[in-house]
């Protein structure tokens, strides 16, 4: 009987190091790209907290993370309305904006469909934050998003020049995201608040990708994790530095021949974080597939950030994870096809008071 379970051991070890050395040796990266033709653009307007939580920053996270989750679906190209987004301020220079499309969102859903049809996107999506409960005993904390998505065609009268009267959704849903469980947790609730986003955003996404609601689990993750499996860790270790070792381009290798860098626009600085405003990169022959972002607190190493990458139709990050006191320096590159990367660009530092 052991021997038969070494035989099984060695033979899930041995597909596993199969997988890793597919991955090593692939030229191409493992996000998806879009095969040739156009791509699904969809409008994503800031988030609406209706939950009375009072907690700080909020809906400017949910957004946050709804752009990431969403950037990551294939065939979708995700764009926030945001005032500070280079497409939204042409638009609104030229003249194509008014100010009633700057109102624009879930209480405002018609003058989403024309801001929408102005600035040629296929379809808008808007959530909002409908309450954020806390649980005890164990601790853990949930948070409950409605969303909604609108086709912007059948919903654009062509002849008035504006949005139907009747605006029909394609898609209507609600998701419930949760923190992982704490056993007699004391501290902050933040760290539940970022867990409980993080998985609403991720269900939010796969229900735009097709998954029924139905079909996810609205409890939460427990902490502990089986041992049974600890034989994983230094294989997946294995894996990643393989895989590292195999791709092209990168930071080791410098930027790539022709990989435009975005241009770091301008940061603000609010009381619940830091965010970075930039505008993409001029076009090129390659495929442009996210942003990745680094981040240097009281002059340390540029360091991976948590969130610190989002889709290609992001304009704007936020950090959340900042406390006051430390003066934050930040750098941004784009990721395009072939895992070919830009140089880093660099964003002025600042100082984060929390005020």
């Amino acid at each position: 009987m052991t021997l038969i379970r070494s035989h099984r051991l060695a033979r899930l070890i041995a597909v596993f190091l199969a997988i890793v050395v597919v991955i090593a040796v692939a030229p191409g990266p493992m996000i998806p790209v879009q095969a040739a033709g156009a791509a699904t653009t969809v409008l994503l307007f800031p988030a609406v907290d209706e939950s009375g939580s009072e907690i700080a920053g909020l809906a400017e996270m949910v957004t946050n993370r709804l752009q990431i989750a969403l950037g990551g679906i294939e065939g979708l190209e995700v764009a926030e309305f945001h005032r500070s987004s280079p497409l939204v301020r042409r638009a609104k220079s030229e003249g194509q904006l008014l100010a009633t499309h700057m109102q624009a969102g879930p209480g405002n859903l018609p003058a989403a469909i024309e801001a929408a049809h102005i600035l040629g996107m296929d379809g808008i999506v808007v959530a909002t934050i409908k309450s954020v409960a806390v649980h005890n005993s164990p601790r853990y904390l949930t948070v409950t998003l409605s969303g909604a998505y609108f086709k912007v065609e059948p919903n654009y009268d062509q002849a008035t020049g504006q949005a139907r009267k009747v605006l029909q959704p394609e898609k209507s849903f609600t998701v419930v995201g949760a923190s992982r469980l704490r056993a007699d947790y004391t501290g902050s609730d933040r760290p539940l608040v970022r867990e409980a986003i993080d998985d609403a955003a991720s269900k939010f996404a796969q229900v735009m990708a097709g998954t029924p609601v139905n079909e996810l689990t609205t409890k939460p993750i427990q902490s502990k994790r089986e041992s049974k499996w600890k034989w994983l860790g230094p294989l997946l270790i294995l894996g990643v530095a393989a895989a590292i070792i195999g791709s092209s381009g990168g930071e080791d290798g410098g930027p790539a021949p022709g990989a435009a860098p975005p241009v770091p626009d301008h940061l603000t600085v609010e009381d619940y974080g830091i965010i970075l405003y930039w505008d993409p990169p001029p076009p090129t022959d390659l495929t442009l597939l996210s942003y990745q972002i680094q981040r240097s607190v009281n002059g340390s190493p540029y360091m991976n950030v948590s969130g610190g990458s989002c889709g290609v139709g992001c304009t704007h990050w936020t950090d959340f994870d900042v406390a006051a006191g430390n003066i934050y320096r930040y750098r941004i590159r784009a990721i395009y096809s072939s895992s070919q990367t830009s140089e880093w660009r660099e964003f002025n530092a600042v100082n984060f008071t929390g005020e």
